[in-house]
């Protein structure tokens, strides 16, 4: 007995100090020491690398310029502190915004038999402008996968252009580009597969995936995809939103001019920009909002071999002769417009019920009406009063307490709705046709926002969906709270689906998710129990089916009332009058059937009596 305990005390030491052991990991650029971390949802560590540099510090002679391949490092890289934030809105200069700024973070629960696992590459901005909290990945990769998030430049140090190979633009993507590049080469040393690589997106991060998925050059680099609320999934449809490039070189010489930078020589321009102070660009990025503009271009104006993007986004998607090799995985939240966009609902929620309801009637109907080109529509106000009815249910008044509350979450689903649901429906029927295998759902549980902030909505808004996935320790860290159990619940329903498709390529057996094809556009709903039904429940169908239908109708009732009538002044007349003509008909048709009826009724006797 005393042998066993020994024997077991023995082992017991033995783990203790395995475990206690720094991870290593040995790579062409040097050697590289992390942590470990446990999680609650697995016995298995966590081996935890980051601030490992991918490329050159963009700094001096190579801010403005596309990222190069890091060097290296002498000795030993101790991977254990977070890396500085890229410079970005909303933040001043600190030891924690830096330029030097192009490193990732490595999560991974290696093997016990040395085999490799499937690899997450997560892109993460909410914004081309701002990116914002380091992403805790643990529980993710508790799952069974390698995860790798990358930083990536922002703003003008990331968007600057001069429509040439010195200062070209799109430098985000170029970042993203090389960090893929990086995973390829060297994440095998972390128990990685460089065969079977997933990169995954959050809000612009999604659309960056989308820019990577149209792009010739990130061809063989990742096998599946996850869009995860794209910010402006519009863009991907409607060519008329691409960013023009010679809207973002204007824009650029100005920002350039403000700075003392004014030149007819482009070498000239950027050697001047070049020494300017971080602090000095940095105070540009209040003073106007340049959101429309700084972000990725067709960059079609540099050589062949140098373009990344040689169509708009646009065009590229829609391009259904050149099929691509990879799983995809798009979804949303249902109020996925709050939080997401630069109207401010916390601030619509302080106006009241009333103000609400005029500036849907004013303004957010009038644009979605012009979205879907019905503005112009003869029956405009009726259409204007089916919108109303959808989404706010034909009520006009509610409970005083909750009267602007119902009134925000009313216009946000509205919103969303037509934003995200008709928009990711069309751009879920353009890639159906090009992709492998398509799944598509729509994330409803309430939680709390990326901001900790817990809304008492009944739906999703934007962030909740990747506050579950990442778990307890993300909601620790915007909330300052643990999760509760409804909220892990379906966090690790979440985190399970995400983690299959990386891993399969599908998120759950076909019996519980069901691929979207053309023709069966299915979009899974993911939420907790008695989840209650909510106003417009058509989503997608509503904008693109029901509502034009509903116009086409209407105008052509109109028309023909138009025809019969003198003036505009009759043609309230002309409506009474078919109206009445209609329910004459009817009761003339009711009158025919009761005689026929009673006819036959006394055939029927005069038989009987014959008989």
């Amino acid at each position: 007995m005393k042998g066993d305990i020994g024997y077991i005390y023995y082992w017991f030491i033995v783990l203790s100090y395995v475990v206690a052991q720094d991870p290593i990991a040995n790579l062409p650029q040097g050697r590289i020491v992390g942590m470990k971390v446990f999680t609650e949802i697995s016995l298995t560590p966590v081996e935890i690398f980051v601030g490992i540099p991918y490329a050159t510090a963009p700094i001096g002679r190579y801010r403005f310029s596309a990222p190069e391949r890091h060097a290296g490092w002498r000795g030993t890289l101790f991977a254990r502190r977070m890396p500085p934030k890229c410079p970005q809105v909303g933040d001043n200069y600190s030891d924690y915004i830096s330029e030097d700024c192009l490193f990732l973070n490595i999560w991974t629960p290696r093997r016990a038999d040395g085999g490799s696992l499937p690899v997450a590459v997560v892109l993460y901005s909410e914004s081309w402008e701002k990116g914002g909290i380091t992403l805790p990945c643990q529980e993710l990769a508790a799952e069974g996968v390698v995860v790798v998030t990358v930083a990536y430049r922002l703003h003008l140090l990331a968007f600057f252009t001069l429509k040439s190979i010195a200062a070209r633009g799109n430098l985000a993507l170029l970042d993203q580009y090389l960090a893929l590049l990086w995973v390829r080469d060297n994440i095998a040393a972390f128990g990685g597969d460089p065969t079977l690589i997933t990169i995954m997106g959050h809000s612009a991060g999604a659309d960056s995936v989308l820019y990577h998925m149209s792009s010739p050059r990130s061809i063989g680099l990742f096998q599946r995809a996850i869009v995860m609320s794209p910010r402006n999934i519009w863009k991907t449809i409607d060519k008329e939103l691409d960013v023009n490039s010679t809207a973002t070189e204007r824009l650029s010489l100005e920002m350039a001019r403000s700075l003392g930078c004014a030149s007819d020589v482009d070498q000239e321009i950027l050697q001047c920009m070049r020494t300017r102070p971080l602090a000095d660009i940095m105070a540009l990025y209040s003073k106007v909002n340049w959101s429309n503009v700084m972000q990725p271009i067709s960059d079609n104006f540099l050589p062949t071999g140098e373009q990344y993007l040689p169509t708009p986004l646009s065009v590229a998607l829609s391009a259904v002769k050149q099929p691509m090799q990879l799983d995809l995985l798009l979804g949303t939240t249902d109020l996925e417009i709050i939080n997401s966009n630069d109207v401010d609902y916390t601030e619509l929620m302080k106006q009241g019920a009333s103000y609400i309801s005029e500036y849907a009637n004013t303004k957010v109907i009038p644009d979605i009406l012009q979205m879907f080109s019905l503005q112009q529509s003869e029956a405009l106000p009726l259409l204007q009063q089916a919108i109303r009815w959808e989404f706010w249910g034909g009520k006009t008044r509610g409970n005083a307490d909750r009267e602007s509350l119902d009134s925000v979450e009313a216009l946000a689903r509205m919103e969303t709705s037509a934003g995200w649901g008709a928009g990711g429906a069309l751009l879920a029927a353009r890639l159906a046709r090009r992709v492998a295998r398509l799944y598509v759902y729509r994330y409803l549980q309430p939680g709390a926002d990326l901001q900790g902030h817990r809304h008492n909505f009944t739906g999703a808004v934007h962030g909740t969906d990747l506050v579950a996935l990442l778990g307890d320790a993300f909601m620790l860290q915007v909330t300052r709270r643990h999760a509760n159990p409804d909220e892990k619940r379906v966090s690790a329903l979440f985190r399970r689906y995400i983690a299959n498709f990386v891993k399969y390529g599908a998120p759950a057996p076909e019996e519980e998710w069901q691929r979207y094809k053309v023709g069966d556009a299915h979009v899974h709903d993911i939420a907790g129990d008695n989840l209650e039904t909510r106003c417009g429940s058509r989503g997608a169908t509503f904008w693109l089916q029901y509502l034009p239908q509903l116009a086409t109708v209407l105008s052509t009732s109109s028309r023909t009332e138009q025809l019969t009538s003198e003036n505009d002044g009759s043609r309230l007349r002309g409506g009474v009058f078919a109206m009445v003509g209609v329910s004459a008909a009817l009761l003339m048709l009711l009158l025919a059937c009761a005689v026929l009826l009673h006819r036959e009724r006394s055939q029927r006797n005069s038989m009987a009596a014959l008989s």
